[in-house]
């Protein structure tokens, strides 16, 4: 028999006042609530001491101390942190780093590009209206002449384009000397006469031509084709990060032509004059005390830049700049605390400092990740191999294991840094790839090594070694601490203090060929010492060309590290795009220098960004230059 559905028995409906009652009630209890939180409030702010009042010197120019003065100020020649600094707020390449990006790009004076299917060849097409501060235009002729100007220079930056690119009608690998020479020759004629904003017909042939690096494809579009640099016939993953640097930049020719012309050297007009296309102008530029940079009233790229709030680099100044060469860290942290500065940069942060600051009112300190860290620079102590008694590998093993390195992290730094395994610096791609632990500090180890070599304990090593470290920050008290450790295992070292200009002087051969660092420069000869490397731009390969292959500026006078595979895995892995063929690159690379006790690989100081709590707009980015660790100041303003 069929039922009536029967209905669920509900609850008892309260009556309509009822419900009001009970809101009300509601209500009164949030009132209360209410109440005591404000209560509590206005007792807290009554009874705190009032917080500090920040200010700061100047708004307008933006003032800001850097320890260093540029090395120079031409595009084509700095090699320095504070070169790069400058030159980036008024010159303009074709790519610039995405905001706080080190693997992505935005465009500026190429407003986009395409690759070709396998990658060797990038079209870019500039943008309309780009001009530089005189008025001069900006075209895909222009473009040709900085990039080829740069490599005719061959200034120590050159090799950042040379990986990839060389002279019309010739690689780098096969071009022989009278070659290179006659083409130099006519390039130097070229680029010092044409006239690029107007070239002839026969001119723009010689530009269009399809075997060189620089193509000109018409006035607005330049096809860079790679494969005619050192690294050979192979399209390099990270060029976009050299297209980035300061080398690949725009430059005026008639202003060039007009100073000195081009030819292999630097240009002396440039090395202490300014004018790009960029958001800024220099206003003044002193290198010994200091530079003031301006917003350009006439910046091409403003409307531009309108059409691209997302685009930081494209964006005209928001205020002026001024820069003092302050190489007193005393100095730049009072000139922090009291507000005269805006920010600071320091050539190197002591942990008292940083807990100083720390606890500054109105300063803000930033720690920054392993990437910064490690594009600032990585440290070791490098041995020479080729001299007693570095040249037996059970000494050099027992180095590394004498020294204390989490002592060294404590005491000199404070805990601000790291160990690490190199030759790719904490952080990169491909840093370490089998995860090698750090040389241990292992006493017992050490001395056993010392006993297995030529100069067994208690003798030990008989002469003592000149060591040569940095006469900066609390490096002293590393090199005090290292004198201890190797003094435990029979290696007695006298360290000498040079001030880091000097370092690089210290790199290079002299007029004979022999390694600075092994002639009385300095107080040398130094068989052992500090080194470091910063980058130029984010990749393992930057680090890998200079402290691991024979002829790289931070192994061929110091470890003098010389093997022939070694050099082909690095050349390799610059031109690989394969990540299965990288790590095994970079795992032979690092196993090899690890294996050979190389290089004490020590510490990765830690790093801040330093400013006043005032100054706004501030993009960090692991490769920038300027202040603090910005590519560009343009969007800063306080």
């Amino acid at each position: 028999m069929a039922t009536s559905p029967v209905s669920p028995p509900q609850p008892p409906q309260p009556e309509l006042g009822a419900r009001r009652s009970r809101i009300w009630q509601i209500v009164a209890i949030v009132v209360v609530i209410l109440v005591v939180i404000g209560g509590i409030v206005i007792y807290v702010q009554l009874t705190r001491p009032p917080s500090a009042v920040c200010t700061l010197g100047s708004k307008n120019p933006l003032i800001f101390d850097q320890p260093e003065s540029p090395d120079n100020t031409d595009p084509a020649t700095t090699f320095s942190t504070p070169g790069w600094g400058i030159v980036q707020q008024v010159y303009q390449g074709l790519v610039m780093y995405n905001q706080s990006s080190y693997t992505t790009f935005l465009p500026i004076l190429a407003k986009n590009w395409t690759f070709s299917t396998d990658h060797f060849n990038i079209t870019f097409h500039l943008r309309p209206g780009a001009h530089f501060s005189n008025g001069d235009p900006v075209n895909a002729y222009v473009m040709w002449f900085s990039l080829y100007r740069s490599i005719v220079m061959n200034q120590p930056p050159e090799f950042i384009l040379g990986q990839n690119f060389y002279l019309p009608g010739l690689s780098n690998l096969t071009a022989t000397p009278r070659e290179i020479r006659q083409t130099t020759n006519y390039m130097e004629t070229a680029l010092s006469t044409w006239n690029f904003f107007a070239p002839t017909s026969a001119q723009i042939t010689y530009m269009k031509r399809t075997d060189q690096s620089f193509q000109v494809i018409d006035n607005r579009t330049i096809q860079l084709n790679l494969g005619y640099g050192y690294n050979g016939p192979v399209a390099y993953a990270y060029i976009f990060s050299t297209l980035a640097a300061p080398v690949a930049a725009a430059v005026d020719p008639t202003v060039i032509q007009a100073n000195g012309g081009v030819h292999p050297g630097p240009n002396t007009w440039m090395a202490s004059n300014l004018l790009g296309s960029g958001p800024y102008k220099i206003q003044s530029y002193d290198p010994a005390t200091g530079e003031v940079l301006v917003p350009d009233p006439n910046y091409w790229g403003t409307a531009a830049a309108a059409a691209e709030p997302w685009n930081n680099v494209l964006q005209p100044a928001k205020s002026s700049i001024q820069i003092n060469f302050q190489g007193t860290t005393a100095v730049e942290v009072q000139d922090l605390k009291s507000g005269q500065v805006a920010g600071a940069s320091f050539a190197y942060v002591g942990p008292s400092t940083v807990n100083d600051l720390k606890t500054t009112a109105c300063v803000t300190v930033t720690t920054l990740d392993d990437v910064y860290s490690s594009t600032a620079g990585g440290w070791w102590i490098y041995m020479n191999q080729n001299v007693p008694p570095f040249n037996n590998v059970s000494v050099r093993k027992a180095v590394v294991h004498a020294i204390n390195y989490q002592e060294i992290i404590n005491v000199a730094f404070g805990g601000y840094a790291k160990q690490w395994v190199g030759p790719v610096p904490p952080g990169y791609p491909y840093y370490n790839p089998d995860n090698l632990a750090p040389y241990p500090y292992d006493l017992a180890l050490a001395k056993q090594e010392m006993n297995n070599s030529p100069y067994p304990l208690p003798q030990g090593y008989g002469p003592t070694l000149n060591y040569e470290y940095i006469n900066l920050g609390d490096w002293k008290t590393v090199a005090t601490l290292l004198q201890g450790y190797l003094s435990q295992i029979g290696i007695k070292i006298n360290p000498v203090a040079i001030p880091l200009d000097q370092l690089y002087v210290e790199q290079v051969l002299d007029a004979s060929g022999t390694c600075t660092t092994m002639t009385n420069v300095n107080g040398g000869p130094f068989p052992i010492g500090q080194e470091f490397y910063t980058s130029d731009y984010i990749a393992p390969d930057d680090w890998t060309q200079n402290n691991a292959i024979s002829y790289g500026s931070a192994n061929m006078c110091m470890s003098q590290y010389n093997n022939l595979t070694m050099d082909s895995l690095v050349i390799d892995a610059a031109g690989q795009s394969n990540p299965t063929n990288l790590t095994n690159d970079y795992s032979q690379i690092t196993r090899m220098m690890y294996d050979n006790y190389t290089n004490a690989w020590l510490v990765v100081p830690q790093q801040f960004a330093v400013y006043n709590q005032l100054l706004h707009g501030v993009v960090f980015n692991p490769m920038g230059s300027g202040l603090p660790f910005t590519m560009v100041m343009n969007t800063e303003y306080a």
